[in-house]
């Protein structure tokens, strides 16, 4: 079986991607990712036994504008690359990750010669353009990016969504219940195993770290960590608050707000980062915040940032907002109401000197999430995709995945 993986995403920093590449590698199935350019030398390379191709584009986020023409551009850049590599490979699955949808349409060549497409909603669009235009909630845009998501859904062979919410609102948007699959965004343990790091935990660390590795816009909330950072340095002197992201124009006024504030010195920002170089920081922080504010998009995406701070063992400090207490009790996560400068900092420093409590925190989290939840029956879900869309071809992985998937 050969599976190709498509999108706007730079393979090394996308979990769920790497999730679903390496764990079907290991299944015997041959795997091919094309994908955007990220901090690789080469356009070509193997990772993992995985064969990445890169096209030359840049994200960039900037405005509106350069989002659509680096969509339009990926679009045509990996249509005319899938199309070049189906006739080589005979990929069985085009599996597309959004965003954008659309790009579900590079597949329409393999279509027509009898591969199955899937399309993989990461993030729905029409939530994720309202968390970041407010002002568009009942505009024309969103009704257009409606209908572009329920066209492309329509074209797939099978869609598959992160999570139950993402799967009820496409649900009523008019995308067939029996064409979704949920493959929930759980943390590969391959990548984020804690006993592997151990050895760096129990080290002692200089530096009281705070630490947010991931996508660096408005709507995570980070001005409220910087705002509190003046009262939690005044309070803790070895403080740290260490920003993990894209160098955006959004960072860029993150990293003013800190200046203004004199906090400079106890704020890091650091470039992306591979996924496999993020847990050794993980287990050498000592809280993983999470201050996300309220929208139509963040109060129903899990956020995948947590349960990788849960999977390694960190202190969780987030934002109250419904889809965290969805999956964690009060007992396992600190919480701190959404935009309070103030109530995080109290929290930050409750953490701080109460060692034991953050203890608590992580053994409350083990039992309420990560010994309930793992990727292993999320890739067997995946794997009954693949059976339904190609049934013959799913006897060619290994027997001991045939056994464990769905029936």
């Amino acid at each position: 079986m050969k599976v190709c993986m498509v999108g706007f995403f730079v393979y090394s920093g996308d979990g769920r991607v790497k999730g679903y590449a390496e764990s079907l590698y290991r299944a015997g199935v041959g795997v091919d990712v094309l994908s955007i350019y990220g901090s690789a030398k080469n356009k070509s390379y193997e990772n993992s036994g995985v064969r990445v191709f890169s096209i030359p584009i840049h994200r960039t986020r900037k405005n509106l504008v350069t989002y659509l023409l680096e969509y339009l551009s990926a679009f045509l850049f990996l249509g005319f690359l899938l199309t070049r590599m189906f006739i080589k490979e005979h990929y069985d699955v085009i599996h597309v990750h959004n965003m954008p949808d659309f790009l579900v349409f590079t597949g329409l060549i393999p279509k027509l010669f009898g591969a199955k497409i899937i399309l993989d909603i990461h993030d729905p669009m029409p939530e994720v353009y309202m968390s970041k235009y407010p002002d568009a909630k009942k505009g024309w845009s969103v009704r257009f990016i409606r209908l572009e998501e329920k066209i492309s859904a329509s074209f797939a062979d099978a869609v598959i969504t992160a999570n139950s919410h993402f799967r009820e609102n496409l649900i009523k948007r008019g995308i067939r219940s029996s064409k979704i699959t949920v493959v929930h965004n759980f943390p590969d343990p391959n990548i984020f195993n804690r006993s592997a790091y151990s050895s760096r935990k129990e080290q002692h660390h200089e530096r009281f770290t705070l630490i947010f590795p991931g996508t660096i816009a408005p709507r995570y909330g980070l001005e409220v960590a910087i705002k509190a950072m003046p009262l939690i340095k005044s309070r803790i002197k070895n403080i740290r608050l260490l920003i993990i992201g894209q160098q955006v124009g959004y960072m860029k006024s993150l990293i003013s707000l800190a200046d203004q504030l004199g906090v400079t010195s106890v704020v890091e920002f650091r470039p992306p980062m591979r996924i496999e170089e993020i847990p050794k920081l993980l287990v050498q922080a000592d809280i993983g915040i999470y201050p996300a504010l309220p929208d139509p998009h963040m109060t129903i995406a899990v956020p995948g940032k947590l349960l990788e701070f849960a999977e390694m063992g960190l202190p969780i400090l987030s934002s109250r907002l419904e889809i965290v207490e969805e999956i964690f009790d009060r007992s396992a996560v600190m919480f701190f109401e959404p935009g309070n400068v103030n109530q995080f900092s109290q929290c930050v420093i409750k953490l701080y000197k109460n060692p034991k409590l953050r203890e608590e925190l992580v053994h409350n989290a083990d039992r309420t999430f990560v010994r309930k939840h793992s990727w292993e029956p999320e890739f067997y879900a995946y794997l009954g995709v693949l059976a339904r869309l190609s049934p013959r071809e799913i006897k060619t992985i290994n027997l001991k995945y045939i056994d464990k998937m769905p029936v």
